[in-house]
Parts: structure tokens; C-alpha cells; sequence
């Protein structure tokens, strides 16, 4: 198992999600449906104030949901959603198999609720139905992230460059302008999604966002205005705009 948190964790535990739902109707009675969700992402991010750096870093982001449907008189939902860290990391299968075995105890305490309800309400605890999934297609297929730059790729040194001098350029457009506030933000993100009945769908995406704020004063009137631009693409987005109808914007800077 890798000893940091990255995209790439996700690769180490396609084995253990499969392994984890290919048994679990074999190990927990009456279940009907689970499915597991896990989602990695690598950002970073810097922000300036009237010229001046203000704060940068980078971070990670990782979680894990996991939804189970089991009943034996009636079939009803549990779920569970953890956030993780790299203390998390010796031990990933075991977070996964506790994880879906939680949401398995909520989803049978939720049927017996259920069920329960439809002998004590008549006609009324009729309309609580057994929770079916529309039947789909399995799939098993991979989304790659779209992207020029990759977010992971960006030194930290230069986002904070271009953010301060975003933040310079804002600041002597015009004296009316007293206050300004200008933050970056780059990352990629991937999610896996497997399910009990054999589905498998790894999705990644970049994401890359500019915001500026201005605060005008003229006299005694104040006016605060902002803009945000960003898409699910890298830091290309910020430097040269993007280009991709109906989706148009100028670089971060014009």
C-alpha cells in the first residue's frame, strides 16, 4: 500500500473492493444491493491581498461511502461515510470491510423498522415499499481526467507568484479600488464507484478555479463585487483561457 495519500491509492484498492462485495450476499443473510464509493483528491491553492501574498498550500482529500440494501421482512437502506487519513492507510481493507458492515446493520435495523410499521399502520404502512433499484447495464469502465497542465504538476511557488501579481495588477487599475482579494486553486480528483452487482467506474477529474473580489469606495458609497472562473480542466485554464464552446473565457489575467 502506498504510504501517502494520491490519485493513484485508488489503483491499490480496486482488488479489495471487489473482494469486499463479491462476498458480501455470501457473508451478511438478506442483503439485497451494495455498492461502495471512494474518492481521492490532490489540490492546491494560494491567495493574495492587495498585493501581497497572503496563504498557499497544498492538501489532500480522501472518503469513503458505502450503501447497503438487506432486509429480511422488508429491504430498506443503511448507509455509512467516512473521511480518512494516512493513519488510515496500514489498514485500508479493514476500514472498507467495517465500513460496509455498519451500513449493513443500519440497512437490517431500517427493514425491521420498516416492516413493523406495515403490520402496525394498515392501508398507511403499505406505501412503505421495499427500496429497489432500477435495473442498468453493469459496466465496467475508466474516465481520465482532461487537462493540459496537471494540477499536480503546478509548483506551489509559481501559483503564488501569479496570484500576487493578479493581485498587484487588480490593486493599480484604479484608486477607487481599496481593497482586493484574488485566490487560485488547482486539483485532481478520482472517485471510484463498484457495486455488488459487479459494476466498476473510475472517474477522474481535474478542476481549476480563479476568484477576484474588489471593494470600490468613491465619497461615502462602498461597492463589493466579485467573479469566479473555473472548469474541469487544469491550470491551463488560468494562463490561457479556455476555448471550448459553448464554455468561453479569457486568461485569468487579459
Amino acid at each position: 500500500m502506498r504510504r501517502r495519500i494520491c490519485v493513484d491509492l485508488v489503483d491499490d484498492l480496486v482488488p479489495d473492493v471487489r473482494d469486499l462485495l463479491r462476498g458480501t450476499s455470501r457473508r451478511l443473510p438478506h442483503v439485497a444491493y451494495a455498492d461502495v464509493r471512494l474518492e481521492v483528491t490532490e489540490g492546491k491553492f494560494a491567495t493574495a491581498e492587495n498585493g501581497e501574498s497572503k496563504s498557499s498550500g497544498d492538501d489532500y482529500g480522501f472518503s469513503l461511502g458505502v450503501r447497503v440494501l438487506a432486509g429480511d421482512r422488508a429491504v430498506a437502506p443503511g448507509w455509512v461515510g467516512l473521511t480518512l487519513g494516512t493513519a488510515d492507510l496500514d489498514d485500508l481493507p479493514r476500514r472498507l470491510r467495517e465500513a460496509l458492515e455498519r451500513a449493513y446493520r443500519r440497512a437490517m435495523v431500517n427493514a425491521e423498522l420498516k416492516a413493523s410499521a406495515r403490520g402496525k399502520f394498515g392501508p398507511l404502512g403499505e406505501s412503505l415499499a421495499d427500496t429497489r433499484l432500477h435495473p442498468i447495464q453493469v459496466r465496467e469502465d475508466t474516465v481520465r481526467a482532461v487537462y493540459a497542465i496537471d494540477p499536480r504538476a503546478v509548483p506551489l511557488g509559481d501559483m503564488v507568484t501569479f496570484t500576487t501579481e493578479v493581485s498587484a495588477r487588480v490593486a493599480a487599475i484604479d484608486p477607487a479600488i481599496k481593497h482586493n482579494y484574488v485566490s487560485t486553486l488547482t486539483q485532481l480528483t478520482r472517485e471510484l464507484f463498484a457495486s455488488s452487482e459487479g459494476a466498476l467506474i473510475d472517474q477522474a477529474f481535474a478542476l481549476t478555479q480563479g476568484l477576484c473580489l474588489v471593494v470600490g469606495v468613491v465619497g461615502e458609497v462602498s461597492q463589493e463585487l466579485y467573479d469566479v472562473v473555473g472548469h474541469q480542466r487544469g491550470w491551463e485554464i488560468l494562463s490561457d483561457g479556455v476555448q471550448e464552446p459553448p464554455l468561453v473565457q479569457p486568461p485569468f489575467v487579459d
